[in-house]
C-alpha cells in the first residue's frame, strides 16, 4: 500500500479532531453497501439520492434521510459522492458546495475516466472545496470486509482528514499520490485485464467445447495457461519499460502463426472469431515492418499513445 507523505503538523491536529460525521449521495448498490459499512462501523450517516428511497428495506433503517444533497452535508466532515457518472457527481458537489462545513472533504467515488476525474477535481478546486478522488476496486459484497480495495488520491491533508472515515470501509486504503487522473486508470486499466481475461476464458472454453471438450474439462487447462500468464507480466512489464523486444523468448513470426491457427480453429468450428482476430490483426501489423525474430510483445508499441 501506498500512503501520502508530508502530512503537515496541522493536519495531525485536523485528524486528532476529526469525527464520524459522514453523508452519502447515491443510493444505487455501491452507495447503500458504502453506507451499510459506515453504519456498522459506527458512524453517523446522512443519505441522499435523487429519487427517495425506503431505508429500512435498504437496511439503512439507522441513517437519516435528507432531502436534499445540501441538507445532507450540512453537518457533515466526509461526503461520499456515489451516483451515475462524474458529471452527474460534478452537479452534486456543486448544489452543496456553499453548505459544506469548513473542513468538510467530499470524497468522490463515482465511476469515471481519468480525464472525469481531473476536470471534477478542477471544478471542486474552483468551490473551493477539499477533494479526494476514489475508485473501489472491489464489489459490493466485499466493502466493509478486509479484502475491501479503494484507491484514493488528493491533497495529503485532505486524506489525511478523510482518513478515519475511509478507513470505516474496511480492508485497505491505497493513497496513490495526488494525481486525480491515477485511481481511474489503475481501475480501468485492471478492468482491462479482468474482462479481456474472461472473454478470452469463454472464447477458448467454447472453441473447446466445439470440440468434444466440456467447460469442466477444459477448466483446469485454462488454470494453467492463466498461472503462465501471470508469470508473464514481470517480463512483459521490464520490456514495455526498457522498450526492448529481443529476448527470443516468443518471436513474433511464431506466435503470429499461432494467432491465425486460432483465428481458423474457430472459425471452422463456428465459434465467433472476432476477438482472436483483433490480436492476430495486430501481430500481422507489427510484423510487417519488424523483425520476424522480434519478441511478439512489441505490439505494445502499436498500442502506445500517439
Amino acid at each position: 500500500m501506498t500512503n501520502s507523505t508530508n502530512v503537515t503538523n496541522a493536519t495531525n491536529e485536523a485528524v486528532a479532531t476529526a469525527s464520524h460525521r459522514t453523508a452519502v449521495l447515491g443510493l444505487g448498490p455501491m452507495g447503500v453497501a458504502l453506507a451499510a459499512a459506515l453504519l456498522g462501523a459506527g458512524a453517523d450517516v446522512a443519505v441522499w439520492n435523487r429519487t427517495p428511497k425506503e431505508l429500512d428495506v435498504l437496511g439503512l433503517g439507522d441513517a437519516r434521510a435528507a432531502q436534499t444533497p445540501s441538507d445532507a452535508a450540512a453537518a457533515a466532515d466526509v461526503v461520499v459522492v456515489c451516483v451515475r457518472d462524474h458529471a452527474v457527481g460534478r452537479d452534486v458537489i456543486a448544489a452543496l458546495a456553499d453548505e459544506l462545513p469548513p473542513d468538510a472533504v467530499v470524497v468522490h467515488a463515482s465511476t469515471g475516466t481519468p480525464q472525469d476525474a481531473a476536470e471534477s477535481a478542477t471544478r471542486a478546486r474552483e468551490l473551493g472545496v477539499r477533494y479526494v478522488t476514489a475508485a473501489i476496486m472491489v464489489p459490493t459484497p466485499l466493502i466493509g470486509t478486509p479484502e475491501n480495495t479503494v484507491l484514493y488520491a488528493g491533497d495529503p491533508e485532505d486524506v489525511a482528514r478523510a482518513r478515519p472515515i475511509l478507513e470505516m470501509l474496511g480492508g485497505t486504503v491505497d493513497v496513490v499520490g495526488d494525481d486525480h487522473r491515477v485511481p481511474p486508470a489503475l481501475d480501468l486499466a485492471m478492468l482491462d485485464v479482468f474482462f479481456a481475461g474472461m472473454y478470452a476464458y469463454l472464447h477458448a472454453t467454447a472453441l473447446a467445447e466445439a470440440n468434444g471438450i466440456d467447460a469442466e474439462r477444459f477448466l483446469p487447462y485454462g488454470e494453467t495457461i492463466t498461472r503462465t500468464l501471470g508469470h508473464s507480466l514481470a517480463g512483459l512489464a521490464a520490456n514495455a519499460t526498457a522498450r526492448g523486444y529481443d529476448t527470443g523468448q516468443a518471436r513474433l513470426d511464431m506466435c503470429t502463426a499461432f494467432l491465425d491457427k486460432i483465428v481458423a480453429a474457430s472459425s471452422e468450428a463456428g465459434v465467433d472469431a472476432a476477438h482472436a482476430a483483433v490480436v492476430r490483426d495486430a501481430s500481422w501489423a507489427a510484423l510487417r515492418h519488424r523483425a520476424a525474430g522480434t519478441d511478439w510483445d512489441v505490439v505494445f508499441e502499436d498500442l502506445r499513445p500517439r
